[in-house]
């Protein structure tokens, strides 16, 4: 038997929850379009089903228990919460409405400054985007598809490869008054860490790559979240270790300039991802094309500016 069987009715949760806000049966009343009597009624036979005293009266002030406050806060909670969810599955049934979960740094670098090209084709799909470092919750949050950064293996959802990626040392201009040559002359700048990066030993990869032998970086920032370490290398903060897909603006305007050529493959590619009951939805298959369509022309993997050092 499940715990829900044992609630009151949830007509009686909705009364007591308007009750309880107003701490007045009349306005309760009015606002559920019953009489005074019947919400008097209904906040009885709720005290007698649980055995609690919920409210308080003395003369015309009326005030709620302790119990009564514990079990006001959880009923509306419960109830802007599954008011939420029925107002998600409406509009994913309409089929014009799109949620879409993306890192902060793809959206900032790439997404946010084309998706007026897509709103533009689709004027008629409601779009909702949602920025988060952490992977969607597609039974909860109300999320259609994702753009994710990984391995591309996630159980039970729809993984489709969009980018691969590269990866490269930049840094700002402010610290490219003494020439750079060679890349063992990073080692002697901060180096701007990225937790993934540092599981991966991509700066050591890197490195290796460039004919220069050297253990993990143990100076310079530690960040979570790759537009942050982004911005503190523009800031002059150090040398990052960038993915072509999100270095390119910042690249073109001279915020942040590549010393070297040289670049290595990242682990990880940029997927769509959403499950297979939402991959026919036909806002998804709208997004995806139009998606596809704009990474070819992109080319968000072109060689970056040489740097003036």
């Amino acid at each position: 038997m499940h715990a829900w069987q044992h609630l009151p009715a949830l007509r009686t949760l909705r009364i007591f929850e308007c009750a309880a806000r107003h701490l007045n049966w009349t306005r309760a009343a009015e606002e559920l379009h019953l009489t005074h009597g019947a919400v008097s009624l209904q906040v009885k036979a709720l005290e007698d089903e649980l055995g609690l005293k919920l409210f308080e009266r003395s003369g015309k002030k009326t005030w709620l228990t302790d119990a009564g406050q514990q079990l006001a806060i959880g009923v509306r909670d419960s109830l802007n919460e599954l008011a939420a969810t029925v107002t998600r599955v409406r509009e994913r049934a309409a089929g014009n409405v799109l949620t879409l979960s993306v890192l902060p740094s793809f959206a900032a670098a790439w997404l946010v400054g084309r998706l007026g090209g897509f709103l533009a084709r689709h004027p008629d799909v409601e779009f909702n985007l949602q920025s988060s470092i952490g992977l969607a919750d597609f039974r909860n949050d109300g999320v259609d598809v994702a753009i994710r950064w990984g391995s591309g293996h996630w159980p039970g959802l729809r993984c489709e490869k969009l980018l691969d990626d590269e990866l490269f040392p930049v840094l700002s201009p402010k610290l490219t008054r003494r020439k750079i040559k060679h890349p063992s002359q990073l080692l002697d700048l901060p180096l701007v860490r990225i937790k993934q990066q540092m599981r991966q030993h991509d700066w050591v990869r890197w490195f290796s790559a460039a004919g220069v032998q050297t253990t993990e970086p143990r100076r310079g920032a530690i960040f979570d979240d790759t537009e942050l370490a982004m911005r503190a290398a523009a800031q002059g903060q150090g040398v990052v270790l960038a993915r072509s897909s999100l270095a390119g603006d910042r690249l073109a305007s001279g915020e942040l300039v590549a010393p070297f050529d040289l670049r290595i493959p990242a682990y990880y590619a940029y997927y769509l991802v959403c499950p297979e009951s939402h991959a026919e939805k036909p806002s998804v298959q709208q997004f995806r094309t139009w998606l596809v369509e704009e990474l070819a022309n992109s080319s968000p993997l072109a060689p970056p500016p040489e740097a003036p050092v």
